[in-house]
């Protein structure tokens, strides 16, 4: 029988099922191998690693090119590494004209600049079977081997901190492709929004003060975030909603149409598990680096609790579909 998927990632028995289970063979100087919850692959270069990452942008709004080089080196920077270049896989359909691949590389290629990093190459190509642009990158980046971070070590007592808020990628995509719906959005609003996208200056900085774990928040958002550490780190996590800082823009945005912000995509924010949570927010809030104590790591099965700030709790245990696709395919 054919099982239909819904729009996003696949659910994590999905995941496992269909993918991961038909890797196989493994080298001994691969690192961190493919798994549930780690977006990066770490080779082993001596006395520093190569760390590896890949991932997609669909559609073909404005910015997506600059979008798509942060969503690739963010995973980069989750793991305490540098980012050297990005490779760029480009499918645009027949429908569209040369000028688009001209102007999502020009995007691309400015964001790589501003960030120090290269347009390693990649592969450009027009075809029948994409009805918008697919834009996928992969990043490659660098770190010293006794440095690197993954999303499988957070620990039972650790403090998870969030840098900057939640659905910061989700409210750029809804004020883009809904300003009109919406009404109440000014182009100041996407600006302070596309500044916010990049958290390598917080995995740096994270890294080099040792951390136990870090994940990127992108799909699902925070909730999406945390039970991918949650289950790559076999721990239990306990969240408190209203400590998660919502810019009011996100607020008015999700209060509109009725979107759960904790679950809304949110690239530009970084989750962390650290020992010291406290002092950690203190290091980064000195380098002009928001950052929030937002809940705790605990020992048990893997999963996450949200003490939502209506007083229910709420217990996520699978993979959950991210607001901004759920909004999508009901509009």
């Amino acid at each position: 029988m054919w099982t239909f998927l819904k729009v996003g990632k696949l659910k994590a028995s999905q995941l496992q099922a269909l993918v991961l289970d038909k890797v196989g063979f493994r080298r001994d100087d691969v690192l961190v191998h493919a798994g549930l919850g780690e977006d990066c692959a770490v080779i082993d270069f001596g006395d520093e690693v190569c760390v590896l990452s890949t991932d997609p942008i669909t559609g073909a709004f404005k910015g997506a090119g600059q979008l798509a080089v942060h969503v690739a080196c963010n995973d980069i920077a989750a793991s305490g590494a540098s980012p050297v270049g990005v490779q760029v896989l480009l499918l645009v359909p027949e429908s569209h004209t040369a000028s688009m691949i001209a102007s999502i590389m020009e995007e691309i290629t400015s964001e790589a600049k501003t960030l120090g990093i290269e347009v390693l190459g990649g592969h450009t190509e027009v075809t029948s079977r994409v009805l918008d642009p697919v834009i996928s990158l992969t990043a490659v980046g660098r770190a010293p081997k006794t440095s690197f971070v993954t999303s499988s070590g957070a620990q039972p007592g650790d403090h998870l901190v969030l840098t900057k808020t939640a659905g910061i990628e989700g409210s750029l995509v809804l004020i883009q492709d809904f300003a009109a719906e919406l009404g109440f959005v000014t182009e100041n609003d996407e600006r302070e929004l596309r500044s916010m996208l990049s958290v390598i200056p917080e995995g740096l900085a994270a890294a080099k003060f040792g951390v136990n774990a870090m994940h990127d928040v992108t799909e699902a958002g925070i909730a999406g975030a945390a039970w991918e550490m949650s289950r790559a780190s076999k721990v239990a996590m306990r969240i408190a909603a209203d400590a998660v800082p919502i810019l009011p823009l996100t607020e008015r945005i999700c209060r509109q149409l009725r979107l759960n912000p904790l679950k809304l995509l949110s690239s530009g924010a970084m989750l962390i598990a650290a020992a010291r949570g406290d002092d950690l927010v203190t290091h980064l809030r000195q380098l002009d680096i928001s950052a929030s104590v937002i809940g705790t790591v605990q020992d048990g099965e893997a999963g996450v609790t949200f003490d939502n700030t209506d007083g229910t709790i709420e217990t996520i245990t699978d993979s959950i579909e991210d607001e901004l696709w759920r909004f999508l395919r009901e509009h």
